[in-house]
């Protein structure tokens, strides 16, 4: 029968204990012990920490508490499990020689793994007496103490010991300029370093004021074109179509508005008919004529309409072009936050582009988990923000899917989807991702980035110049290729990071989704791959 851990301890004592982890752990052993008893020094980690205090904090907490001499004596067990076999192969008669055995040996470099056998033995008293003996033991350094035997040799003379003295201290003194010079060359190198990065540094500075003039000059071409109706050519190209597109159908409008309006004077100017017509013969052209009113009326309010479309149409242009000018702004060098000091955990951003993921993980034939999601992108890491990016439509209540998200302390950012004249839809989310992100890397350490877009990849390496390392989570078959060669590291998602749902049955009109899933916001086709 064995010894519980308090009657272990107890044997043992604060001395006995401290020789025993001494001897059987080394630092990294005791650093673990301490981590698995729930030791903590605020504001540093337990692996700097000194072995003595490691073992006396031990020794003290397991004079106090009973969870600490669990662990320690579980671990004490398991480094002297091949010992403790060996030992109760034995018989009575042969354990007992074997403790006076080690009594007479005294302490040595298996001091505390016999001590600890010993403490852990129960029966005749051969163990209690050759543990009482070994620990009664003085230790080696107590020997050689400044105490003098009679009889010993005669004391040095004080100018010996002076000389003794001066010349350890002139070995101190040596250390320590050994050391100083150390740290000169150190800073050395440290200078060298910041001067190629103050280089670097001006270099993107010179770079972001080029863009940012750019920009400038593309703004005021782009207002220039607005008071004058028509795109002009330094516009980007996307800015450009768009503006031709809306011109070619304000002139399409205007040349049917003539073409009905000529119809209509030829109409209004034809000589009457002759009274020999009868008029039940007019009634179809009269109703042809009214018809063709009201459609130029029609035209004419539609016209109007597609006129405030195009200065709407303008103003998000002037819009978007006002963001990325201050996207660029923000990618300028800027003092960060406060730096993280030694210790503590990295800080990191989540940030989450929900349609992307939703048509990612229905390939699977399920939905997003997102508790594993966090669990995987934050580990063991200090949680600074998490946002989610979804875009809604009046058709469809996610009321249940936000909730959701909020109850697990997300930020939600919510945008409806705009649907033009034409038919064409407007909802993602991409230039205010890259606006928040920017935003927020001064104060991360981490961003991770929850999403496989391919238009991600210039900003994943804007963000890296800012310092942060830039972590990408996503589907391996929808991620792109040159956002994976972009990141610093990427965590694949697999079937163990979604909820495995039936298919749902077929919904009817005006119908609620299901609570939790995010339906998708506008029409689109499955992606199939990572080439986007």
């Amino acid at each position: 029968m064995e010894r519980t851990e308090r009657e272990i301890i107890e044997r043992l004592g604060s001395r006995g204990l401290r020789k025993v982890l001494a001897d059987l752990l080394d630092h990294n052993g005791l650093v673990r012990l301490a981590n698995a008893c729930g030791l903590r020094y605020p504001g540093m980690r337990t692996q700097s920490q000194r072995t003595d205090r490691i073992l006396a904090d031990l020794v003290d907490r397991a004079g106090r508490e009973e969870s600490v001499r669990k662990a320690i004596v579980r671990s004490l067990r398991k480094e002297t499990a091949g010992a403790a076999k060996e030992r109760s192969a034995l018989s009575p008669e042969e354990r007992a020689r074997q403790a006076e055995d080690w009594s007479a040996a005294g302490r040595n470099g298996r001091t505390g793994e016999r001590l600890f056998l010993l403490a852990s033995e129960t029966g005749d008293g051969s163990a209690d007496a050759a543990l009482s003996r070994i620990l009664a033991e003085p230790e080696a350094d107590a020997a050689s103490g400044p105490a003098e035997r009679p009889g010993g040799p005669p004391e040095p003379h004080p100018a010996a010991r002076e000389a003794a003295r001066l010349e350890k201290k002139a070995a101190q003194l040596q250390k320590k300029i050994a050391h100083l010079e150390g740290q000169i060359a150190k800073g050395r190198e440290g200078e060298k370093a910041l001067k190629r990065d103050l280089l670097r540094r001006k270099g993107e500075l010179a770079e972001a004021q080029a863009l940012n003039e750019q920009l400038r000059k593309e703004v005021q071409d782009l207002r220039s074109s607005a008071a004058n109706g028509a795109a002009q050519a330094a516009a980007p190209a996307p800015i450009e179509s768009a503006l031709a597109e809306i011109a070619a159908g304000v002139r399409r409008l205007a040349a049917e508005q003539r073409r009905l309006a000529h119809r209509l004077d030829k109409l209004a100017d034809a000589p009457p008919p002759r009274a020999s017509v009868p008029p039940e013969a007019l009634e179809p052209t009269l109703r042809a004529i009214e018809e063709m009113q009201k459609e130029s009326s029609a035209l004419r309010r539609e016209r109007r309409k597609d006129h405030q479309d195009s200065a709407a149409r303008m103003d998000e242009l002037l819009a978007e072009t006002r963001a990325v000018r201050a996207a660029v702004a923000a990618a300028l060098p800027a003092p960060r936050g406060p730096a993280r000091r030694k210790g503590e955990p990295e800080r990191v951003g989540v940030f989450i582009d929900v349609q992307n993921m939703y048509y990612a993980a229905r390939q699977l034939k399920g939905k997003l988990d997102f508790d594993a999601l966090l669990q995987a992108a934050v580990r063991d890491r200090r949680l600074i923000r998490a946002s989610a990016y979804v875009v809604e439509t009046k058709e469809i209540d996610q009321s249940g899917f936000i909730a959701m998200l909020q109850q697990r302390a997300i930020e939600v950012r919510r945008k409806t989807l705009k649907v033009r004249s034409d038919g064409s839809m407007k909802g993602d989310w991409d230039m205010e991702m890259a606006l928040d992100i920017l935003d927020a890397a001064p104060k991360l350490d981490v961003v991770v980035l929850v999403s496989g877009d391919g238009d991600f990849t210039s900003l994943v390496s804007r963000v890296k110049a800012m310092g942060p390392r830039v972590e990408v989570i996503g589907f391996p078959r929808s991620t792109a290729k040159s956002l994976l060669e972009a990141a610093d590291h990427f965590q694949p998602l697999d079937r163990k990071f979604t909820i495995r749902t039936e298919p749902p049955p077929p919904r009817t009109a005006g119908a609620a989704p299901v609570p939790g899933d995010a339906p998708p916001a506008e029409p689109r086709p499955e992606p199939d791959g990572p080439s986007r």
